[in-house]
């Protein structure tokens, strides 16, 4: 079974840590109203109203994210990773690979064309975290 090394699995969680943060971002520039809302959702957004609503929820979302990427690193440099934080990355993973196949669907050309494949590759990075890892002493 594939099991990805501590190295692998360091790397995967500082770019999950950054993308979060930088998403984050975004999502403060978004309700500043910086990033017009039509670009936002799929184009689907149709008011300020929902855009404030859906991306407040997205910047505390992402918020959780850069927290569960931060303790996974802690617990990776401890040499064990709790099974709560694993189903974390897996419900990340998941949440990547919907929005993957929502990209795909995209009013938008720029979403369907830049973020689809951002969007799989996190799902795959996030995938990486949720296998069992303990230190090897070998």
């Amino acid at each position: 079974m594939w099991n990805p090394t501590k190295k692998a699995r360091t790397i995967a969680s500082k770019i999950l840590f950054v993308v979060f943060i930088l998403t984050s971002i975004f999502h403060i520039f978004a309700l500043l109203q910086i990033v017009p809302y039509q670009y936002l959702w799929g184009g689907r957004l149709q008011s300020l109203q929902e855009m404030y609503v859906m991306e407040s929820i997205s910047l505390v979302v992402n918020a959780i994210f850069v927290i569960c990427s931060y303790l996974y690193l802690g617990y990776l440099n401890k040499g064990l990773v709790p099974t709560w934080i694993r189903f974390v990355f897996g419900f990340i993973s998941a949440i990547f690979f919907i929005n993957t196949i929502g990209n795909l669907v995209a009013v938008t050309n720029l979403e369907t064309l830049l973020a689809t494949p951002i969007t799989a590759f996190l799902a795959v990075v996030s995938f990486t975290l949720v296998l069992k890892y303990e230190n090897q002493t070998s």
